[in-house]
């Protein structure tokens, strides 16, 4: 019995190539548009789609390709020689390797994928062996025959300029690029070496190291000659690249490095310096997803020129009927894609710093690339300027609905659904971390005592409740591990802000023209402020825990997200009662801020007494919520704890963790992390004592 009819197997037959030809065409556009835009966009659609595609688009190419291959027994006529419908079938075969090559917008959507190089190099001879045999098989000694060989050069060039870029940003290849730091010594022989050799009389004399400030780029550029907007920050992020390379590695930088950032960011306002630290993760991002590494060489540069050239001349070439179209297409979507991105080489950040550099001669091409290509280029997004929510109280107040409980029983798998701050609000944020960071820079060189990162950053709250003199707190922080602070310290904050709630709808405070940090016309709003500022830092905080707990301190073992929530919701139900219902925030952390000890340590008997853990976070948070007070002055001190908790997690956090973010849109954290670095609040760094050394003198 026949499960499909002829007439449709038949169709399957003729249209599967030609199907899996338009689907490999469609993915490559998918990635050529979504590719690069992922560092800029943090939603899940994208991701998801990028990731389709990016599976996809290998598979299905190397299918048709198989198809192709199979098909060749049928590739000759009754009279010996090649059928005219076949001898354009396998034109199709030089073209799958264009797409087999990659886009430049994405070579690898996770880091995993450049460690396949060595997979992909092998692809590269099998493919190229199979389209050689393709080839021979379907010679004709046509025009379309020698057009085969050529667009069988660019696409099997393509397709090793994307093996190199993969091999390029391996972690073992990108690490083992970044020269290793030269000490004096090893300067000193290698002057006394070629000195020798030049014939020279050598003697030494004692001199000792001191540190000399640096120059920074803001100042070394030309303040008459500005081209675009931001200069001064592009050659700023380029002259500390090298650095922050470093860092990615998870390598040692040189005390060099530390003085030219702390030179470079000391005169930066808020905005300035995470404009920088945007260019620094945009290229870092390009480097290791992109073909970066090769589209700025005279390489990169010379083989997509060959490439639109080819494609052109391949164009002209006519024939007839359903696979001409197909190959047409074909050839047009080539052609658009190899200008598209020829284009988004020009409006690259690589691009503006090069012609900046060559400003004396090529400063018209710059300013016709910035009034044609890209007008808003001061405008361009280079990270998703998304800063993620989550709130305890509010998940466990919520009504118990279907999609909620799906949620937490696939947690692994799915993304919890998390809020963001509003992108208006963001600068905000920026210039509170950018105030502690630097505070704790400026104390630094005022007393040497003050300049360490564990003093400032290695007690996650206990510097701040020092400061302020609340001694009675610090067993919130000194009797538990991180993560249980973030959450104790993240319900009390809860709890305290929906006691004293001020609606955003009553906060009347418009932002700066110039910083974008808004501004309090009146005392609520001041208040109301403060508060929602504190609230962002705590949801936060609770968003990493939850959902990125592997760019938290090593050690600490993912949440149990649902463990802790449904111990809230069941501590609120049992008090308030109504649990089918949604619980009124205000009035949750009412009830909790009113519960006694003793209510604390006995509520659900033996039962509950078992899920110690969550038990002591709830019991503890309310303790907090109600020992901090009334008064406005204890949102002074939340801000400093969750500050100093970011801060925490900031300085503990590694590279290659930070690197991993970039492909999602990036992390708060990860500007964080990269600021206190700049300013030279961290470990990274190798400082070597004062001592004497050898320097060589010509006699």
């Amino acid at each position: 019995m026949e499960v499909f009819p002829s007439s449709w197997r038949n169709l399957w037959t003729e249209w599967q190539l030609r199907g899996l030809i338009l689907l490999s065409l469609a993915t490559q556009i998918v990635l050529v548009i979504l590719g690069n835009r992922r560092k800029y966009i943090a939603g899940p659609w994208i991701r998801l789609t990028v990731w389709s595609a990016y599976l996809l688009a290998d598979s299905v190419a190397l299918m048709a390709a198989g198809i192709i291959s199979n098909g060749l027994g049928d590739v000759y006529n009754a009279n010996g020689l090649v059928d005219a419908k076949y001898e354009l079938i396998t034109f199709w075969a030089p073209l799958l390797l264009l797409h087999l090559g990659g886009t430049d917008t994405i070579t690898a959507y996770s880091l995993e994928d450049n460690e396949l190089w060595k997979r992909h190099s092998l692809g590269v001879v099998i493919q190229a062996i199979a389209t050689l045999y393709i080839l021979l098989t379907a010679w004709t000694s046509t025009r379309l025959s020698s057009l085969f060989i050529l667009m069988f050069v660019v696409g099997l060039m393509k397709y090793c300029e994307r093996v190199w870029v993969l091999y390029l940003a391996s972690e073992k290849t990108f690490r083992d690029s970044i020269p290793d730091i030269p000490t004096n010594e090893s300067k000193i022989m290698e002057k006394c070496h070629l000195k020798q050799f030049e014939g020279y009389h050598l003697r030494t004399h004692q001199v000792f190291d001191v540190e000399v400030p640096v120059h920074s780029a803001k100042n070394s550029s030309s303040n008459e000659h500005k081209p675009i907007l931001h200069e001064n920050e592009l050659l700023t992020a380029y002259s500390l690249l090298e650095m922050v390379k470093r860092l990615f590695a998870d390598l040692i930088l040189d005390f060099q490095d530390r003085a030219a950032s702390r030179e470079n960011f000391g005169g930066l306002s808020s905005l300035e310096a995470f404009k920088v630290i945007e260019i620094e993760l945009g290229l870092i991002y390009d480097m290791l997803h992109t073909k970066a590494m090769t589209i700025y060489s005279p390489w990169g540069i010379a083989r997509r020129i060959i490439s639109i050239f080819v494609i052109l001349i391949v164009l002209k070439h006519h024939h007839s009927k359903i696979d001409v179209i197909i190959t047409l297409e074909l050839l047009a979507t080539a052609l658009l894609l190899e200008l598209y991105a020829f284009r988004e080489l020009l409006v690259s950040d690589q691009t503006a710093h090069w012609l900046i550099k060559h400003k004396f001669t090529t400063t018209f091409f710059l300013r016709v690339i910035n009034l044609t290509l890209r007008p808003k280029w001061d405008k361009k997004r280079r990270w998703s300027k998304s800063i993620s929510q989550f709130s305890l109280l509010k998940f466990a107040s919520g009504k118990k609905t279907l999609l909620k409980m799906l949620h937490l029983c696939i947690d692994e798998i799915l993304e919890i659904q998390s809020d963001h701050i509003p992108e208006p609000h963001i600068d905000d944020i920026k210039l509170l971390i950018f105030k502690e960071i630097k505070k704790a820079r400026d104390w630094g060189e005022i007393d040497s005592k003050h300049n360490g990162l564990k003093y400032w950053y290695g007690r996650w709250g206990g510097r701040t409740l020092e400061r302020c003199n609340r001694n009675d707190l610090d067993w919130s922080v000194e009797k538990f591990e991180f993560e249980q602070s973030i959450l104790i310290w993240h319900l009390a904050t809860e709890i305290c802000y929906f006691q004293n709630f001020i609606d955003s709808c009553d906060i009347d405070a418009p932002a700066n023209e110039e910083s974008g940090v808004r501004e309090p016309k009146n005392e609520r709003s001041t208040k109301g402020l403060n508060r929602q500022r504190c609230n962002y830092l705590s949801q936060y905080m609770l968003y990493l825990l939850v959902r990125r707990p592997n760019m938290l301190p090593s050690g600490m073992g993912h949440i149990k997200f649902r463990d802790i929530y449904s111990e809230v919701r069941a501590f609120i139900e049992e008090h308030m009662g109504d649990s089918d219902k949604d619980i009124i925030l205000e009035k949750a952390s009412e009830t909790l801020i009113n519960v006694k000890t003793e209510v604390m340590l006995t509520v659900g008997g033996t039962d509950r007494s078992k899920r110690h853990r969550s038990n002591n976070v709830i019991f503890n948070a309310c303790k907090l919520a109600s020992q901090l007070g009334e008064g406005e002055e204890k949102w002074e001190i939340i801000k400093n704890v969750w500050l100093e908790m970011l801060g925490h997690a900031a300085s503990q956090s590694k590279g290659r963790l930070h690197a991993q973010q970039l492909r999602r849109g990036g992390e708060l954290l990860t500007h964080a992390w990269l600021l206190m670095v700049h300013f030279g609040l961290t470990d990274h760094f190798k400082i070597p004592r004062s001592r004497a050394i050898a320097e060589a003198i010509l006699r």
